[in-house]
Parts: C-alpha cells; sequence; structure tokens
C-alpha cells in the first residue's frame, strides 16, 4: 500500500536571529495535507537569544498591561488540571517540559484535550515524565519562565541548575519566542528547559504517545543538534506509530 505519510516533512533551516528584534522569530509554517507536514525546530540559542530580547523590549510596560486571567485559563484545561500546572510559574522542575499553545474555539485544541482525558496510558507518561503546562493565547497572563541560561541539550542538571534564567513574560511575548501561529502548538524541551522540538499542529493518540516516546527515551540525542537528522528520526517515529496504528 502506498505510504500516506512519506516525503511530507519540510526541510528545517535556522533562523538568522537578530537578538534586538523578536519579529526573526515569528516564522509561520505551510500548509500541508497531513500531521506530519508541521514540525518545526528551534535551535538552542533561538531560545535563548529571545530571551534576551524580550528583557530589552521593554516587555515590563506590556507585562503591567496584561490582565491576571488565572481562573480563566484553569478553565481552558478543566478536567486535566491534575496534568497541566498552573502557567503562572512555568519551569521544566526536574522533568521534560510540555509546552501546549492553544485557544478558544480552537477544535483541535478541544480535540488533543480531549484525547489526553480518555487515555490514560498518554496521561500517565505525561503525568510521570514531563512538566505540562496549557496555555491559553485568549488571555493575557504573567508567567514566570525558567530555564537554564547557559546549557546544551547534553548539560547535566546539577549543571544547568548554577545558570538559571529567570523572566516574567506576558503570554504574547512567550509566544513569540516559540514561534507560535496555528493552535494547537506542541513545545518540548530538555529537562534543563532548552527546546528540543516544536509540532505546530494537533496529532491523534497514537502519534501524540510516539512524540513523546521519543523525548522519554532520549532517542532526539542521536541527532547531536543537527536539524536535519532530528527532523528524519521524529518522522520515523510518526510514521511507525501510523502503520501499526492504520494497519
Amino acid at each position: 500500500m502506498p505510504n500516506s505519510t512519506q516525503n511530507h516533512l519540510p526541510k528545517i533551516k535556522q533562523n538568522h536571529l537578530d537578538k534586538n528584534n523578536l519579529s526573526h522569530l515569528t516564522t509561520k509554517p505551510k500548509k500541508r495535507k497531513n500531521h506530519f507536514a508541521h514540525i518545526a525546530f528551534l535551535p538552542l540559542f533561538c531560545t535563548l537569544l529571545a530571551l534576551n530580547a524580550t528583557l530589552l523590549s521593554g516587555c515590563k510596560d506590556e507585562a503591567s498591561q496584561s490582565i491576571d486571567s488565572s481562573d480563566l485559563d484553569k478553565n481552558s484545561y478543566s478536567g486535566l488540571e491534575h496534568i497541566f500546572k498552573d502557567t503562572k510559574e512555568i519551569s521544566p522542575d526536574g522533568k521534560y517540559m510540555l509546552l501546549i499553545f492553544g485557544a478558544n474555539g480552537c477544535k483541535y485544541c478541544e480535540n488533543l484535550k480531549n484525547d489526553i482525558k480518555q487515555d490514560k496510558a498518554l496521561q500517565k507518561t505525561i503525568g510521570e515524565d514531563f512538566s505540562a503546562y496549557y496555555i491559553n493565547l485568549s488571555y493575557a497572563k504573567i508567567h514566570n519562565f525558567k530555564i537554564a541560561q547557559a546549557s546544551t541539550p547534553n548539560t547535566t542538571q546539577n549543571n544547568a541548575q548554577k545558570g538559571i534564567k529567570e523572566v516574567k513574560l506576558p503570554t504574547k511575548k512567550l509566544a513569540q519566542i516559540y514561534a507560535v501561529s496555528p493552535t494547537p502548538t506542541i513545545v518540548l524541551t530538555s529537562k534543563e528547559g532548552q527546546t528540543i522540538l516544536q509540532y505546530p499542529s494537533y496529532l491523534p493518540p497514537a502519534q501524540f504517545r510516539a512524540l513523546l516516546g521519543f523525548i522519554t527515551s532520549e532517542k532526539w540525542r542521536e541527532a547531536k543538534d543537527d536539524e536535519k537528522k532530528l527532523n528524519a528520526l521524529v518522522q520515523k517515529e510518526l510514521q511507525k506509530a501510523w502503520e501499526q496504528n492504520n494497519f
């Protein structure tokens, strides 16, 4: 049978960043026919430069104008409070980090949350191995964001803790750092908070479990910071999950 998901992943290119201009972070992914087409990866230095740019761009002024929507934000993941943490403080907390950016009226955001509610195995994986956050872009909220300041994906946790970077970010700025365009957008980070990969689309349960397994098994380390290789490795895992679920 022909492989309907093969050769649809885009080639990944690094962004050339001006650390004083966040507009270089907002690259919009092209629309594709299937879920595997939306993979995008943010290199380590993108996140660090973006955070520095945020500090320089006067985020304090924007933050002061934001409305704290804590209760409304929590209502966004009602029934999954045991899975998603309060986004007032976002930190890996010794685990891999899962950020899901959603919005009100987003059909596929609701589908993703319903999948998690109905899949106990998925709940177990997220609860045990990830610090998970559902960030609703429909609300303005201030997030106390913590990541390791000068680590790489191979840095040990003890070394990373020596250089924790902590910054207060409004929701809009946080979304800009991760170049969020469609919702849902799934971001997965190392235990130090450095971005491993970004997937801007809904994933069915089997593929979502495969993506999380790719992180917890640390297969992503095989790419050794090579984005093309990382892209190929993720495609392979999602392809295998799709085949197992459809044949």
